[in-house]
C-alpha cells in the first residue's frame, strides 16, 4: 500500500522542484535583463559625456586661437603706435 502513495509523493516532489527551478531561471533572466539595461544606460551616459568632453576641447582649441590672433595683433598695434610715436619725437 505504501508503495501506491510513494509514486504520486515522488512526482509531487519532482513536480515542486520544477517549479522552484522554472522561478529559479525567470529570476536569473529577469536579474541579467535589468543588468543589461543598466550597463546600456551607463554606456550612454558615459558617451553622452564623452561628446560633451570632445565638444568642450573643440571649444576651448577655437578660443585658443582666437587669443592667439587676437595676442598678435595687439602686438602689431603696438609695434605700429611705438613707431608712430618715435617718428613724432
Amino acid at each position: 500500500m505504501q508503495a501506491a502513495y510513494a509514486a504520486p509523493l515522488i512526482l509531487l516532489a519532482q513536480t515542486r522542484q520544477a517549479d522552484r527551478d522554472k522561478a529559479h531561471d525567470e529570476m536569473v533572466e529577469r536579474f541579467h535583463d535589468q543588468t543589461e539595461k543598466q550597463s546600456e544606460h551607463r554606456i550612454e551616459a558615459v558617451k553622452a559625456e564623452t561628446d560633451k568632453l570632445a565638444q568642450l576641447l573643440e571649444s576651448n582649441t577655437s578660443l585658443t586661437q582666437q587669443d592667439k590672433d587676437l595676442t598678435e595683433q595687439v602686438a602689431k598695434l603696438t609695434k605700429e603706435i611705438h613707431g608712430l610715436l618715435l617718428k613724432q619725437s
